[in-house]
């Protein structure tokens, strides 16, 4: 086929659409639905995961977890049995090393509360008002000093208040808020599981930067010295360690605090570890694996409904061939030859799909980006998700148009014709 050729097919191509325009949005709106999931799932999956990254590198460099379990963070796996029998980690664990010379900083930790939904949940009330249910944490003066923790107004506590089993409390900003309103905390008094409380600090706001648009977590934390979470949780048996390590000494902390830890615990050195070694990009690599996964279930199915759109062109495009058997049938008479047939009416589905597919992908976006302007929900441009809708459609365009195209390249001209 000469340029001609090609440029007299596309104007028949145009033509056709123009003409028929209720049957070219028939087809365009499948494809269109089913671009627009496939653009809308990556914009999210793609924005979760960058935002997973961000939160990963802000909230925590150079820090190490040490826990009794192997793995800390959200994950689909129970405890084993193995992991349930291990020795906790004590006080004297953490001051061990906290007198290790390669730690930046070094603080213990036990939580009180759920890092999720629970029926066991503690109760924080001020001035007859209650607030978000907290997330506890008995910590040690320092441990700003190992994660990043913004204070608004007042103070942490000192390790005078901690040796002596203070009951002070540094809230989250949205705690303040609910229980507090625009009244300053700091001096005020607060009940946390009945428990009275004198308010020394409250938690910067959430910048709206975390995992799923928002820093809820840090909204609902409290920190109170760690002796005093011994004292009004002795059940909690549990303690994790937090290092922090100087940059790019990463793995020497590591290495040095984990020959200590299996001393203390008197491992041989055939042994293997009976405690978890959790880096902090490493926790938020679980998130990450878990949004993977998601991709994973929710990518297959948004391309079905890209396939199923792809169904719909093939049936209208059948119904355009019977219905255009006069026009081919005369076409045919004309000289055009089958081939230029069979490329008119793929062109016309491939057109039509990539049409669709342009389409589909303008309206994920704009929805993806709609909830986030909404909600802070993360969602970010994916380059992958484009280029895969895209290229899925004009395919799509191409598989469900080539059967319609070789059904009217192969019509007799002169029976076509008889149809007018």
């Amino acid at each position: 086929m000469n340029i001609q050729g090609i440029t007299d097919t596309w104007q028949t191509v145009i033509d056709s659409i123009r003409n028929n325009k209720l049957r070219a949005g028939l087809t365009l709106t499948g494809v269109i639905i089913g671009t627009a999931v496939v653009a809308l799932v990556g914009a999210v999956l793609t924005g979760l995961s960058q935002r997973v990254q961000e939160v990963s590198d802000k909230s925590a460099p150079n820090v190490i977890y040490f826990t009794k379990q192997a793995r800390i963070g959200p994950s689909l796996a129970q405890p084993t049995a193995e992991e349930r029998q291990r020795k906790d980690f004590t006080l004297g664990d953490a001051i061990a090393v906290s007198e290790l010379s390669s730690p930046q900083a070094v603080s213990p930790q036990k939580v009180r509360g759920s890092y999720g939904p629970s029926a066991d949940v503690p109760k924080v009330t001020a001035r007859s008002r209650e607030g978000i249910n907290p997330l506890i944490l008995g910590v040690w003066e320092n441990y700003p000093d190992v994660i990043n923790v913004p204070i608004e107004k007042g103070r942490f506590f000192t390790e005078t208040e901690r040796r002596a089993r203070a009951s002070v409390v540094v809230i989250g900003h949205g705690i303040a808020k609910q229980v507090f309103e625009e009244l300053d905390p700091v001096g005020e008094d607060v009940k946390i599981d009945g428990k009275l409380f004198r308010v020394i600090g409250v938690l910067g706001q959430s910048t709206g930067e975390g995992v799923i648009g928002s820093d809820e977590l840090d909204e609902r934390t409290v920190y109170i010295p760690f002796e005093t979470a011994e004292k009004f949780y002795p059940e909690i048996e549990e303690t994790l360690i937090a290092v922090r390590a100087p940059n790019g000494r990463v793995d020497e902390v590591t290495d040095e605090v984990t020959f200590l830890l299996r001393q203390r615990r008197g491992l041989k050195s055939s042994d293997a570890n009976n405690f978890g070694v959790n880096r902090s990009e490493q926790v938020f690599e679980l998130v990450d694996d878990v949004i993977s996964g998601l991709g994973v279930i929710v990518v297959p199915i948004a391309l079905a409904s890209l396939f199923v759109g792809g169904v719909g062109v093939m049936n209208i495009m059948l119904v355009s061939v019977k219905e255009r058997t006069p026009e081919i049938g005369i076409r045919r008479a004309l000289g055009a030859t089958r081939s230029e047939i069979l490329t008119q009416f793929l062109l016309e589905a491939i057109t039509l799909t990539g049409l669709g597919g342009l389409s589909g992908i303008a309206a994920g976006l704009f929805l993806a980006f709609a909830v986030r302007s909404i909600i802070s929900f993360p969602a970010a441009v994916p380059f992958w998700a484009i280029a895969a809708g895209f290229g899925a459609s004009v395919l799509v365009g191409l598989i469900a148009g080539f059967y319609p195209a070789l059904q009217a390249s192969r019509l007799d001209p002169v029976e076509a014709m008889r149809r007018t």
